[in-house]
């Protein structure tokens, strides 16, 4: 049996929240050296110096606050085996998780999960949202956290379908109705659209046969 590899790369869209954060954390950084400055004025010359070395470092720091606000998650499925590392900056790279696809209880989008009031003993985080509607949550019981475990991520149709054959059965049944239902909508959608233009078309069609009269 050939072995099956499917790879994703999605970067994390950054919230107000993190934006903020940003700022305070350069403002701070800045404010060092404008300190120092002020004291070489008013004590010391001494600070003076101390200002230019603070100044370079603010610099230093803010370059890596600003690069270190882009991350990439990226999902390996290997057989049954999901990997999912975080990118930062395009510098750093850190595992968050590895684990066997068969050891997922559930996965669904996060919307219509029920994982808000339960209590994990490790919630990984992978997803380019906190909440959006690209948001799937996985729960798996690992030993090695010593009990259920929450996955957030942001799976494409591609890592789905490559983890697909190893899901749980009710797992694959509730994507299978999914989509069904999905294309049950689209369907109405289409007949509803279909209808509309024939009756446009029937109404047009009076129209002329009014004038004509």
């Amino acid at each position: 049996m050939m072995d099956t590899f499917t790879e994703q790369l999605e970067v994390r869209k950054n919230s107000n929240t993190d934006i903020i954060k940003l700022i305070v954390y350069l403002l701070l950084i800045f404010a060092v050296p404008g300190i120092c400055i002020l004291l070489g004025v008013t004590v010391n010359f001494y600070f003076i110096v101390v200002a230019v070395c603070a100044f370079f470092f603010a610099v230093y720091a803010s370059y890596y606050l600003v690069t270190g606000l882009y991350v990439e998650y990226e999902y390996a499925v290997t057989n049954s085996n999901i990997t999912i590392d975080k990118i930062s900056g395009k510098r750093s790279r850190k595992r968050i998780i590895s684990v066997d696809i068969k050891r997922f209880n559930t996965l669904a989008k996060l919307k219509d999960s029920d994982v808000s009031n339960k209590n994990y003993r490790k919630i990984f985080k992978a997803s380019i949202t906190s909440d959006g509607d690209d948001v799937y949550a996985a729960e798996m019981h690992l030993d090695k956290f010593g009990g259920d475990c929450l996955l957030l991520f942001s799976p494409n149709q591609k890592t789905i379908d490559a983890m697909m054959p190893h899901l749980r059965n009710n797992i694959r049944l509730q994507f299978k109705k999914a989509g069904i239902e999905k294309t049950k909508n689209n369907k109405q959608d289409i007949k509803s659209e279909t209808k509309s233009d024939t009756d446009k078309t029937d109404s047009n069609s009076n129209k002329k046969s009014n004038k004509k009269s």
